[in-house]
């Protein structure tokens, strides 16, 4: 028997109309299941410590569900087979796992100067990136058209600061920084392929940073980075791959990690946590 776990608030609340769907197909094909809502789980380690008897579990949710069930469940050992399953509004980290499930994922973690830590799986940013998911909260309809609208907001709105950046003990200055965008997956914002040959199984960051450049030439970057095709502009974005990245605006910023906001961040230290999680894609 299969236990199905939702998120009725994913994708802008209308996550129900794929949970719907799942269950017709169970139905349609004679398949014994159990449904339950992750917003009535008090405990998502006893409360999976309890369904031990499950055979596999399937997670209806985007990145932020998948994030929260990371986070929940970093101390504990999973006995369940546990399987992804599009239901949010970014679902970067399961384009990310597509064709590419079949090794556990590294899990990072992520140290704030506010003294919070979180744990991701897919990526973090800080500065534009965290400001555009501020606005995409703030939004009543989701997606990738509203993900690029509010991008087109926040490039007005947004003034770059310098930024100081140390990648495996080695500095690296900015004094007009955008964006600076920490990796384990390919993906952001919706599709966006902002670090193509990031591999969700090993230890290393991609690291990008959007710099320097005028405003009116950061759209047609960003147009770019769809098609992974941004590291074309050389003189605009800087990428590198490392294991331990510290991240420091002047500023307080907004950040992001899996599509969850922090506010009040002005700098980040972050690494593999040592930990991976074996999360497969539900066909």
């Amino acid at each position: 028997m299969d236990l199905i776990l939702y998120n009725p608030l994913s994708k802008n609340n209308k996550g129900n109309v794929q949970t719907h769907k799942l269950i017709r197909e169970y139905k349609k094909n004679n398949l014994p299941f159990r449904l339950k809502s992750i917003v009535k789980i008090a405990d998502m380690k006893e409360f999976l410590e309890k369904k031990k008897h499950f055979e596999k579990v399937i997670l209806l949710g985007g990145d932020g569900t998948i994030n929260r069930f990371v986070n929940n469940t970093i101390d504990y050992d999973i006995k369940q087979d546990i399987y992804l399953k599009k239901n949010g509004s970014g679902n970067d980290f399961l384009r990310s796992l597509a064709g590419n499930d079949t090794l556990p994922q590294s899990i990072m973690k992520a140290t704030y100067d506010t003294g919070k830590e979180t744990h991701f799986i897919n990526g973090i940013g800080m500065g534009l990136d965290g400001y555009v998911i501020y606005l995409i909260d703030k939004s009543k309809r989701k997606g990738q058209f509203r993900y690029f609208l509010n991008t087109l907001k926040a490039l007005i709105l947004y003034i770059p600061e310098p930024l100081n950046l140390i990648i495996d003990g080695v500095s690296h200055d900015f004094k007009k920084a955008y964006i600076v965008a920490i990796n384990n997956g390919k993906f952001f914002g919706g599709g966006m392929r902002v670090a193509p040959d990031a591999d969700i199984t090993d230890e290393n960051l991609d690291i990008i940073v959007l710099h320097s450049a005028m405003k009116i030439m950061i759209l047609p970057i960003f147009l770019t980075i769809y098609f992974g095709k941004h590291r074309m502009f050389k003189k605009y974005v800087f990428f590198k791959k490392g294991k331990h990245v510290k991240a420091k605006f002047t500023t307080p910023q907004i950040s992001q990690a899996d599509g969850e906001n922090y506010y009040d961040v002005t700098s980040i230290d972050i690494k593999s946590s040592g930990k991976k999680i074996h999360l497969r894609s539900y066909k």
